[in-house]
């Protein structure tokens, strides 16, 4: 009886083993960018009602110091006109209408604060806060981490950047964020792989079995950006298991996972 027993035992672990499922979160792209203009409020309203787990957006800050939503160095693709992002206190941004470029719908569309999307996704979707350094920066990490500390989202973000000392000055101001290193290529001068950090966010085309079976050994999740919206390339990554796609369709990546599941 207790071998029937011991046999009838394994027998649903390895069933319960083969049925578990790496766990992938869904990151909506500068919000439901496919959609909606980037980085604007609509697009991180849609992105919530496409239930993406995360949502990705850019910080920069104004001439004045006021840390806006914004992808580029000038404000000429998306709003028309080609002035730089820190040359223009935000009273004369104010104005601008990012929303006619994507779309007649959302015409009329302001670039947001930073502040403001914190409040409309607080409790409903967690934030990838990147920090995007334009060259002319002064204070931005400091400014994007304590605007976080006083709406008390550590738990509900996680800070990236391309610049890697940024992510060093956040993880030595406030150990309590989880931290993120963007890259295209892989660097150099540094082993990304045992870099002080939680989570690699990286182009899709490095991503490889080996790639992310380093970083998961290693204790890092593996975030991926790019062209990740495409039927193979969605089902690649699948299968390699990656953490989280970094899509602008996330409606697509949840149809998916659903169809996984």
């Amino acid at each position: 009886m207790n071998i029937i027993k011991s046999i009838i035992i394994s027998l649903m672990l390895i069933i319960m083993t083969g049925c578990s499922q790496h766990e992938i979160l869904i990151t909506a792209h500068r919000g439901a960018s496919g959609v909606a203009p980037e980085n604007t409020m609509s697009a991180y309203l849609l992105a919530m009602e496409m239930n993406a787990e995360y949502a990705e957006l850019d910080v920069q800050e104004t001439a004045d110091d006021v840390l806006v939503l914004f992808h580029d160095k000038n404000y000429i693709r998306t709003a028309g006109d080609s002035s730089n992002v820190w040359d223009m206190p935000y009273d004369s941004i104010v104005g601008f209408d990012v929303g006619s470029w994507k779309s007649e719908a959302y015409a009329g569309e302001p670039i947001p604060l930073f502040a403001d999307i914190i409040d409309s996704v607080n409790g409903r979707m967690k934030l990838n806060v990147e920090i995007k350094m334009n060259g002319h920066q002064d204070g931005l990490t400091e400014h994007v981490l304590e605007v976080l500390q006083e709406k008390n989202f550590a738990d509900q973000c996680i800070i990236t950047s391309f610049n890697l000392d940024a992510v060093d000055k956040i993880r030595a101001l406030d150990p309590s964020f989880t931290v993120g290193y963007i890259f295209s290529k892989m660097p150099k001068d540094r082993d990304v792989f045992v870099a002080d950090v939680d989570l690699l966010s990286v182009k899709n085309k490095l991503v490889t079995k080996e790639f992310v079976e380093k970083a998961h050994a290693a204790g890092k999740k593996v975030h991926v950006w790019g062209k990740v919206d495409e039927p193979e390339e969605m089902e690649r990554l699948y299968k390699l298991k990656i953490d989280s796609p970094i899509t602008n369709h996330p409606d697509r990546w949840r149809t998916f996972l659903s169809e996984k599941k």
